[in-house]
């Protein structure tokens, strides 16, 4: 057993042998389970809110995905920042010099308006509909090297007007589109190339929180959202003396960028267990099931989010090209085999492993026990496992193995010994789950056409289709033609099949297809849209805007203009910036104009800077303006 181990293993209060320690290569472990030892409750897991709109087939497709089989019921909630084509911040001037007065023609509420009513409202109904409370927390960013910007000089220089900022979006969710948030987070990533000190922190968090309260909010304030756990403790520790503070905290979170959080976990995690507080993980870009385990048993977390993961893919919903472009990532399987089946409400309980090669995670809800076993820790090998202290009952068994997706095992039956031995292939995520019976439907795993789209003369697609079954009932398939381009008569080979062929797909248009897979008792459908072009497509622009800084005046005299763009044909791209207009008097110079990333300079006069940019593939040549406006 390695030093790292067992310092982990004694902050988790689990006694260490290294004589007693089974070798990691041997196949038999035993995993006993004390229930009466009893954790943190898990209240949601969560990511970060779709940032682009998607055709409604494909975000409706990922929605419910992301809600129903990844178990998604958190979202978090950036508003708007930052200076684009599409979009700009929420408060991009001062709305007026009192920060006791919101004059709402100075925010940004169509942009708002449509991002909510495209990803949040439709997530909240479909958390609700699965009977589930909804869960959102708002988290800005003001970073000076991102495309959000800095914090703008008015509210750096009164906390009123920050808590102004934060009060009209708060209202405005609440209002309009009744939607309350859970959390506020004063600032995302803290201390991270931004002015929130921890000082800076508190006096914005004074300032907003007793005029949500006058305004019978119920939110509480996510602390510290920091850029790791130990930027995390940092602040609790300048702030835990501050009584006025933890009046209004509710949360305490962290990310976990950098490296060896686990020991700033423990403390934060142990000085929230003191305060009566949560804690949760809410960002990281490289998770994998080793973070969750240790966010879990070290963090003692609530809430865990996938940030980015669960949603489009945005160069074919941009595109409109398939509607099962749906963005898991590639630990999708391990996490679901945790987030699906350990549902809001569960409280972890105690778990140890004979083998720490093996790790557990065990959760009891409603008199059911989850039990979540991890073999996953190099060397990875084949390991027959018995668990012990199981309740009696039928289970569910269902594993996935490296990257692929899960498949169910089948059912077994605990006696009143609470035994149950399986075996768990190397690199594994194994979940032994409580069989709400007497027959539950098949899960769906891949639906999805090969390829995604067409180019004619292309004619002909392959639809697959993948399920698995908790009672390994045998599955019938069935495909149909849901809808196709007037004048086309497609016909599919082998309907009543898996995998069938297609063809006569020869009118430009939208096909969509749809997939019924039956068991004995039920069936459940999916579509596949399929898009038929008659030539090769342009590329498409994407984040066109300006940053470092955001906000430009004279005194700056120059920004870094910055784009993106997808091509649905892997086409390559390039990029060409160009001055559409400048004030009189105005000499610009763009540094890299054939680059993606273009610096500017010579900004001298205030006024509105017009930048063209052309972003072109073989065939085409697509345009877009972004505007920057200079300040005195």
């Amino acid at each position: 057993m390695n030093a790292r181990l067992v310092v982990l293993l004694a902050f988790c209060g689990v006694a260490v042998s290294l004589g007693a320690c089974r070798s990691a290569a041997d196949p038999d472990v035993t995993l006993t389970i004390s229930p009466e030892v009893r954790h943190q409750r898990i209240l949601g897991w969560g990511k970060t809110t779709p940032w682009l709109p998607a055709p409604r087939m494909l975000r409706d497709q990922c929605i419910e995905r992301a809600v129903n089989d990844l178990g998604i019921n958190r979202l978090r909630f950036e508003g708007l920042c930052g200076n684009g084509t599409g979009r700009r911040s929420w408060e991009w001037l001062n709305d007026n010099d009192d920060p006791f007065d919101i004059n709402w023609d100075g925010y940004n509420t169509k942009a708002l308006d449509q991002r909510v009513v495209e990803w949040l409202v439709p997530w909240k109904k479909a958390v609700e509909a699965r009977g589930e409370s909804f869960n959102l927390y708002v988290s800005p960013s003001f970073f000076r090297g991102g495309s959000s910007g800095d914090l703008p000089p008015w509210m750096l220089a009164n906390p009123d007007e920050y808590a102004e900022w934060a009060l009209a979006l708060l209202l405005r969710l609440r209002d309009v589109h009744g939607i309350t948030a859970d959390y506020y987070s004063i600032c995302n990533e803290a201390g991270n190339g931004n002015v929130f000190t921890p000082e800076v922190v508190a006096r914005n968090m004074k300032a907003l929180m007793p005029r949500l309260q006058r305004l019978g909010f119920s939110t509480v304030v996510q602390f510290p959202e920091a850029v790791n756990a130990h930027v995390a403790w940092r602040y609790v520790e300048a702030l835990r003396d501050d009584p006025d503070v933890w009046h209004w905290i509710g949360l305490i979170s962290y990310h976990w960028y950098g490296t060896d959080n686990q020991s700033s976990m423990v403390k934060l995690r142990d000085f929230a267990h003191e305060r009566g507080l949560p804690t949760a993980q809410t960002e990281f870009m490289d998770l994998k099931i080793d973070h969750l385990y240790d966010d879990l048993v070290l963090g003692g977390v609530s809430y865990w989010e996938i940030y980015g993961l669960a949603t489009p893919d945005y160069k074919a919903a941009l595109s409109h090209v398939s509607s099962t472009a749906f963005h898991g990532g590639d630990w999708y399987w391990h996490f679901r085999q945790v987030s699906h089946y350990v549902r809001p409400g569960a409280v972890r309980i105690e778990a140890v492993s004979s083998d720490p090669a093996v790790r557990v995670l065990a959760f009891e809800q409603d008199g059911a026990t989850t039990v979540v076993l991890i073999n996953t820790t190099p060397p990875q090998a084949p390991r027959t496992v018995t668990v012990r202290n199981l309740p009696p009952g039928s289970y569910g068994n269902c594993q996935s193995v490296g990257q692929r997706a899960y498949e169910e095992l089948g059912l077994r039956r605990i006696g009143d010994d609470g035994a149950l031995t399986v075996t768990i292939p190397a690199n594994c995520v194994f979940t032994i789950y409580p069989h709400k019976g007497p027959n539950l439907p098949p899960t769906l795993t891949e639906w999805r056409s090969k390829p995604d789209f067409l180019t004619m003369p292309g004619s002909s697609v392959e639809l697959v289709c993948s399920a698995t079954d908790p009672e390994l009932d045998n599955l019938s398939y069935e495909w149909s033609v849901a809808g196709q381009p007037q004048g086309a008569q497609v016909t599919l080979a082998q309907p009543d099949a898996a995998t069938t062929r297609v063809d006569a797909l020869t009118v430009p248009g939208e096909y969509v297809f749809q997939a019924r897979v039956s068991d004995r008792t039920h069936q459940v459908t999916r579509q596949v849209l399929v898009k038929v072009f008659d030539g090769n497509q342009p590329p498409v622009p994407v984040d066109v805007h300006n940053r470092i800084p955001v906000w430009v005046t004279v005194r700056d005299a120059g920004t870094l203009l910055r784009a993106g763009a997808w091509d649905i044909e892997n086409d390559p791209v390039s990029f060409r910036w160009s001055v559409a207009s400048q004030p009189q008097g105005a000499s610009v110079v763009l540094e890299t104009p054939a680059e993606a990333g273009c610096k500017v300079t010579g900004m001298t006069v205030p006024g509105q800077y017009v930048f063209g940019l052309e972003v072109r593939d073989a065939l085409h040549t697509v345009t877009v303006n972004h505007t920057v406006p200079v300040y005195p």
